[in-house]
């Protein structure tokens, strides 16, 4: 039996000229196919790309360092925050610039809220993204409605609207209430709607940016959530981390002590900038990767994300030791599971314990899946190869057989992970919701694991 019935997006397109109040997402092209035909002379084509954005575009989470200059960075927050019982109130009755109080709020239930919980804020205001008012002709949550909130102890308020607040106030008042509260914030939900009158759980997890006040995230809603323990993937971004391409940078577009500053001590935030790649961190590849007839990103359906794990351990094998069809058969069969259409083939080596040691040689002192076990792998079909490792093919290789053999398979990648050890007692899921990047040939993410 499956961990979820249903896996909902609830995220709104991440692009170039996507609706923004601030800065919006710049796209660049890194490699195309056209050029990259010439490059490797005609023998395969590959695309990839490098985006900027700030930590507050599109469908966001803002974390505790965000208006408390002692609260803790995104990066150490524990997964579990992230994914929580949600409890959808329905304030559309509100209308389209409604105030949101303590009134509203107990008329659409929230007597139903519960410690720890996700207050959901139903408006429907998503249908309204493209018009130019979005961000300023909206609902909005009172002092009086966040004060209520912050009494039933919740551990996350999201919204479908942008800033929560009262628009134009620039000191954060009704966000400031709720974070004092503990409680975390989303913004900028859609699709809320297919959720009504269903129980399910809200994953909101950020990017492991280390120092992040907040990120862009992938959020989704899963129906009937039966997990009984999760496990974090995902390993951290910082200047100077390990990539076998363009490395990310970040940079601070405002801190606390500045802030603290023009508000005479009263009150401060803090906020990021990052240009990020496609493929770096623990990211998630599509076939239009390397196959530019291949779904893109946006292109992938959710619900084939949230894969059934079948773990092949490698651990044995040492740095630039090849992984073939004769490991990966001898693999299975001691554990007696079988791989097949849909499932999560995940290549466990241990290399992860190398990120943050031995940054410098993590990309190329490494074990490999040769061509032969690509295509083993690939005959399978399952939905994604899942791995610890970066790259997967042999470092000296420019072929790249491995990438060629699995994304024009249709199936997709997911590198870059840690923790796979947990995964090999029990029945596991894989959860890999990469960021809504449209015409994405891959993206960051926050990946995780669940027990059933």
């Amino acid at each position: 039996m499956a961990i979820t019935d249903e896996i909902v997006d609830l995220s709104v397109p991440f692009y170039e000229g996507m609706p923004c109040d601030d800065l919006g997402p710049k796209v660049w092209e890194r490699l195309g196919y056209a050029y990259s035909r010439q490059l490797y002379q005609h023998t395969q084509s590959r695309a990839g790309r490098v985006f900027l954005t700030t930590d507050h575009t599109g469908t966001h989470l803002d974390g505790p360092l965000r208006f408390d200059p002692k609260g803790a960075p995104i990066e150490q927050v524990p997964l579990e925050r992230f994914l929580v019982p949600a409890a959808m109130l329905d304030l559309r009755f509100v209308g389209r610039a409604g105030a949101i109080g303590a009134a509203e709020l107990k008329r659409a239930g929230a007597e139903r809220l519960r410690p720890g919980d996700a207050a959901v804020l139903f408006t429907g205001h998503d249908l309204y993204l493209k018009d130019p008012d979005y961000f300023w002709h909206r609902p909005q949550l009172t002092a009086d409605g966040a004060e209520l909130l912050v009494q039933r102890k919740l551990g996350m308020v999201a919204a479908d609207f942008p800033g929560i607040g009262k628009p134009s106030d620039d000191r954060y008042t009704v966000k400031r209430i709720l974070h004092c509260g503990g409680i975390i914030t989303v913004e900028q939900l859609a699709n809320l709607k297919a959720l009504a009158g269903k129980s399910w759980y809200l994953f909101a997890g950020p990017l492991r940016v280390r120092g992040a006040a907040g990120s862009i995230i992938r959020a989704v809603g899963l129906v009937n959530w039966r997990a009984r323990e999760v496990v974090d993937l995902t390993l951290d971004f910082w200047p100077g981390m390990p990539t076998l391409g363009a490395v990310p940078t970040y940079w601070t577009r405002a801190n606390h002590k500045l802030t603290s500053h023009f508000y005479k001590g009263e009150v401060s935030y803090q906020s990021h900038a990052m240009l990020l790649t496609e493929h770096a961190g623990t990211h998630f590849d599509v076939p239009y990767h390397f196959d530019e007839f291949g779904p893109a990103v946006h292109q992938i359906p959710l619900a084939s994300c949230m894969p059934r794990a079948k773990v092949f351990d490698m651990t044995h094998k040492k740095p630039l030791e090849p992984i073939g069809p004769q490991d990966l058969e001898q693999a299975l069969k001691k554990t007696g599971l079988e791989i097949g259409p849909g499932d999560g083939a995940v290549v466990w080596t241990e290399h992860s314990k190398n990120y943050y040691t031995s940054p410098d040689t993590y990309g190329e002192h490494r074990q490999f899946i040769t061509a032969e076990g690509a295509r083993w792998l690939a005959a399978r079909k399952p939905f994604a190869v899942v791995t610890d490792l970066v790259g997967l093919d042999e470092p000296v290789d420019m072929t790249t057989p491995v990438h060629n053999a699995v994304l024009h398979a249709g199936i997709c990648m997911l590198q870059v992970t840690t923790n796979i050890k947990r995964l090999t007692q029990g029945e596991w899921y894989i959860g890999m919701f990469p960021i809504n990047l449209v015409q994405g040939t891959g993206a960051p993410l926050r990946a995780f694991a669940a027990r059933a």
